[in-house]
């Protein structure tokens, strides 16, 4: 069964339709990179998987579960949207930290949060904020920021703040992860220190949809490629295929553009 399920999903502006009848699959432990130019729907499409924004139609399921159905008015439930949201990790292209927060707070904050939800919150509060604690410290350690814990975001790289932010996503243990071209707002030398954590979460089999200019990357970390265009999928194959072997006229004069 696939981790994530997109059947003919929507998504409209006033008159102008920016994603059009979108269909994919995405299988736990796969890696989808989706490629395009500006404009053609990749951003649009992560936000409605993450539900900031509302789709107009179409399906999307989550282990079998479906938790849209643009038919269903039930799945749109406004007090739904955070738990919808659980099931995916965003990683913005600008990092998004919140500047009054160490990298520490920024990984633990929707930990915190969420754990005062639950009925034993009051009588383990002190065990619960040490095990969240414990495990934000442990996903900085993984992105090679143990010692930057206590710096504020301004103290900070690019790059770090991105590593930040994927420690964050990760917090939650979402079933799937997703980029919105996590080294667009980094310059080139910061580029590749990012990529570089990407593809290690990506050998460890983590669930992944990455929005991605860095072709070469998508060549080398992504088990499916999704090429979109004018808010279609245009052409979806292995990244051999779609590279190697383009079959349509769009995604050739597209990679003849970006690939270099």
């Amino acid at each position: 069964m696939p981790v994530l399920e997109v059947n003919a999903l929507q998504k409209s502006f006033g008159e102008v339709e920016v994603l059009k009848n979108i269909d994919f699959t995405l299988e736990k432990g796969e890696v989808i990179a989706i490629i395009g130019s500006s404009g053609s729907g990749k951003t649009t499409l992560l936000r409605c998987l993450n539900f900031l924004e509302k789709p107009n139609g179409g399906t999307i399921s989550v282990n079998g579960n479906v938790i849209f159905d643009g038919n269903d008015p039930s799945t749109h439930s406004e007090a739904e949207i955070r738990r919808k949201r659980l099931h995916f990790g965003l990683v913005f292209q600008s990092f998004n930290l919140f500047p009054q927060y160490t990298a520490l707070q920024n990984v633990k904050l929707a930990r915190e949060l969420l754990a005062q939800e639950q009925p034993d919150w009051k009588q383990n509060r002190k065990a619960i904020l040490a095990e969240i604690d414990a495990e934000a410290r442990h996903l900085l350690d993984q992105m090679g920021l143990s010692a930057k814990a206590d710096n504020y975001p301004h103290q900070l790289s690019g790059g770090q703040q991105q590593r930040v932010a994927i420690a964050r996503a990760l917090a939650l243990s979402p079933d799937i992860l997703c980029f919105d071209e996590p080294t667009s707002a980094l310059d080139p030398e910061l580029t590749g220190e990012v990529l570089r954590v990407i593809k290690g979460l990506a050998d460890k089999d983590t669930t992944m949809i990455i929005v991605t200019h860095e072709m070469q990357f998508a060549r080398e970390v992504a088990d499916k490629v999704l090429f979109m265009d004018a808010g279609v999928i245009v052409e979806a194959g292995p990244p051999e295929e779609v590279f190697g072997n383009p079959k349509h006229e769009r995604t050739k004069h597209f990679l003849e553009r970006y690939s270099g």
